[in-house]
C-alpha cells in the first residue's frame, strides 16, 4: 500500500510540474512580446530623365526580422541587393539553431509535382459559353444576396451597436501593434519642378503626423528614387486575445455573426437603391427574431 501511495505521489508531482510548465509557457506567448524590425529602401543615387528606369530585381532591397524571448526564435528574411536576384531569402533560428526553411519549402513543392503526376488526369467536362456565364451570373447573385443580407444587418440597431464596438476593438489592437520607432529619409524627384514641389506640399500637410520621423528632399529636374525607411516595434499574442474575447463576450457581435452566418432567407432579393420601406421592414423582422 505505501509504494502504492508513494506512485501516486510521484505521478501527481510530475502531473504539477507539467502543468506548471505549461502554465509558464502559455504566459510566455501570451505576455512576451515579438518585437519585428524592418527596413528597406530604393536606390537611385543619380536618378534619370525616365521615370520608369529602375531595376526592381537589383535597385529596391527589403530585410527584417522577428524576435521573441531574448533571441530563443529569431526570424530573419532578406530580398533584393545588389546581386539582383530578386527572390527572397528567409532563415529561422531556435535557440541559435538554424532550420532550413527554404529546403523544406523546395521538399514540399516536389512532393505536390509527385501527387500531381502521380494521379490519373480525369477527362473534364467542357462547358458551353452558355452555361459558363450562367454559372458566373449565379455567383454573382449570390455574392450580392450575401452583401445585401450583411447591409441589413449592420443597418439594425444591434448591428450599429456591434459595427461600434468592432471598430473601436480593432483600432485600439491597430495603435498597439503600431511601430514605435519609424522613419524614411531620402530624396524624391517626379521629373518636373511643379511636380517635384508638391513632395513639400504633402510633407506639410502630414506633418502633424510625420514630425520628426520623415525627412525627404526634392530633385527639381530628374526622376529620382532615392529612399530609405525603417521602423522598429513589438506584438503582444495577449492584445489579441484580449481583444477577441471583448469581441466574443459583446451580446451585439456575438448576435450579428449569427445573423451573418444564418445567411439571407430563401426569399430575399436585392434591393437596389436606397430602399427606405425595404430596409424598414428588414429592420422589423430583425427585431421579431
Amino acid at each position: 500500500m505505501a509504494v502504492f501511495l508513494t506512485v501516486l505521489k510521484v505521478l501527481g508531482i510530475a502531473v504539477l510540474v507539467l502543468l506548471a510548465l505549461l502554465l509558464i509557457l502559455m504566459l510566455l506567448v501570451l505576455f512576451v512580446p515579438f518585437r519585428y524590425s524592418f527596413s528597406g529602401g530604393i536606390n537611385d543615387p543619380e536618378g534619370d530623365t525616365r521615370a520608369f528606369h529602375l531595376d526592381p530585381k537589383k535597385d529596391i532591397f527589403a530585410e527584417g526580422s522577428v524576435r521573441w524571448l531574448l533571441g530563443a526564435l529569431n526570424v530573419t528574411g532578406a530580398a533584393g541587393g545588389e546581386e539582383g536576384s530578386g527572390a527572397a531569402r528567409v532563415e529561422v533560428r531556435i535557440f541559435g539553431r538554424k532550420y532550413p526553411i527554404e529546403k523544406l519549402l523546395k521538399k514540399k513543392e516536389e512532393l505536390r509535382e509527385e501527387e500531381k503526376e502521380e494521379k490519373p488526369k480525369e477527362p473534364e467536362e467542357k462547358k458551353t459559353l452558355e452555361e459558363k456565364i450562367e454559372a458566373a451570373l449565379q455567383r454573382v447573385e449570390r455574392l450580392t444576396r450575401r452583401i445585401d443580407d450583411a447591409l441589413r444587418a449592420l443597418q439594425t440597431e444591434y448591428g450599429v451597436r456591434a459595427k461600434e464596438v468592432i471598430i473601436m476593438r480593432i483600432l485600439h489592437m491597430i495603435e498597439q501593434v503600431m511601430p514605435t520607432q519609424w522613419g524614411l529619409t531620402g530624396v524624391l524627384g517626379l521629373g518636373d519642378p511643379a511636380r517635384s514641389a508638391k513632395v513639400f506640399a504633402v510633407q506639410g500637410y502630414l506633418y502633424p503626423l510625420t514630425a520628426g520621423h520623415v525627412a525627404i528632399g526634392t530633385d527639381y529636374e530628374l526622376y529620382r528614387y532615392d529612399l530609405r525607411g525603417a521602423a522598429r516595434g513589438k506584438i503582444r499574442i495577449i492584445t489579441f486575445a484580449y481583444g477577441g474575447i471583448r469581441l466574443l463576450l459583446s451580446r451585439d457581435v456575438r448576435r450579428l455573426l449569427r445573423r451573418l452566418r444564418r445567411g439571407p432567407a430563401p426569399g430575399h432579393r436585392y434591393t437596389r437603391g436606397n430602399n427606405k420601406q425595404a430596409i424598414a421592414a428588414g429592420n422589423v423582422q430583425e427585431r421579431i427574431k
